[in-house]
């Protein structure tokens, strides 16, 4: 009986401690579990964070003061991609997910749906803007193989690519600016990476990219080098200069699968996260090859199981660094301050 008692004891002081050391972890909150999608959105003058999953709401959250400031309810559908579009200065924020339709959100007008954008089959797995004879418009694709670009204004669909049944289903798009014009880049579920003129929607290159799946894409750009990087099912994340075009570098960033990339600002430094599977969330120098750092590496990330991140996107405070936001399957929303979590000093940057 004794020794039942010391180790129920030790139990309880165990689950005191996680609970005591994740409610005091700076640098993070939480929200509720399986948040799969979130970007950055402005509204009246804030800089917010849109997130969302399975449980069909989208929240809007102020990063800096780490509370919820609106909830949109009326998206009736699991949530896989979220995306900020700007319609002659108004910002639109875009979802998409399990019933194949695209929705357009007034952020300024309480959240209010103004449009819903069909034709895809099947789920939205993927949405970004793309710039086109000078316009924003709206990229989004999934399940059934279409690529559909839409102008927000009216909710026109412009152009439909066919990325053909050999890809597979689209994971991800990105859109990349290039010297030569504004490309968009589209990731398969048979590990190819497709480049497609934004203007035409013809193929301009083909990237045989990863083994399996690409889960995520992201455009790093430094100023003088603008990459493309690509991960997915493999956990490799692969550099791409799409206009060489060649493969610049790649490395592991964990152990499992990555699902989230995306581009990060350290005070003169341009970073790549990438998160998955973990342990914790990878911080790289995409320009050099050096693992600048870690995520949720510490004590509280380890105890409450950090990790397991979906979804990555940079917010930029109007005063202040930039902060990182990750979503995953552990305990919600989190929100970093790269160079305050690295907290090396830079190495000098070296040519790639």
């Amino acid at each position: 009986m004794l020794i039942a008692g010391i180790v129920a004891g030790i139990a309880l002081l165990v689950v005191l401690i996680v609970v005591w050391v994740v409610k005091r972890s700076d640098g993070r909150y939480r929200f509720r579990p399986s948040f799969e999608a979130a970007c950055e959105v402005t509204l009246g003058g804030r800089t917010l964070v849109a997130y969302s999953g399975h449980r069909k709401v989208i929240r809007l959250a102020d990063p800096v003061a780490r509370e919820d400031t609106a909830v949109l309810t009326d998206s009736r559908t699991w949530i896989r991609t979220l995306c900020e579009i700007h319609v002659d200065g108004r910002p639109l924020l875009a979802s998409g997910g399990r019933d194949g339709v695209v929705r357009l959100w007034d952020l300024e007008n309480r959240g209010e749906p103004v449009a819903s954008l069909t034709g895809h089959r099947g789920w939205v797995f993927a949405l970004c803007t793309v710039r086109v004879s000078g316009r924003d418009l709206l990229a989004s694709a999934g399940r059934d193989g279409a690529i559909r670009i839409w102008d927000p204004r009216d909710g026109r669909l412009v152009r439909t690519i066919d990325a053909g049944s050999r890809r597979g289903w689209t994971f991800a798009l990105c859109q990349v600016r290039t010297g030569g014009g504004t490309l968009l880049a589209s990731g398969h579920g048979n590990g190819t990476v497709t480049v497609w003129h934004a203007e035409s929607g013809q193929a301009a290159l083909e990237l045989t990219a990863h083994n399996r799946a690409v889960w995520t894409l992201c455009e790093v750009s430094d100023g003088d080098r603008t990459l493309l990087a690509s991960s997915g099912w493999d956990g490799v994340v692969r550099l791409w200069d799409v206009e060489a075009p060649q493969e610049v570098r790649a490395f592991t960033a964990g152990v499992g699968p990555v699902y989230a990339l995306c581009q990060a600002e350290a005070g003169d430094r341009t970073l790549l996260v990438a998160g998955g599977d973990g342990p914790g969330t990878a911080v790289w120098d995409p320009f050099t090859g050096e693992r600048a750092g870690d995520l949720g590496m510490d004590l509280a990330g380890l105890l409450s199981g950090h990790g397991w991140v979906r979804a990555a996107c940079q917010v930029r405070q109007a005063q202040g660094p930039p902060l990182i936001i990750t979503a995953g399957y552990d305990d919600g929303v989190r929100v970093w301050d790269v160079a305050k979590e690295i907290g090396a000093p830079p190495p000098e940057r070296r040519a790639p």
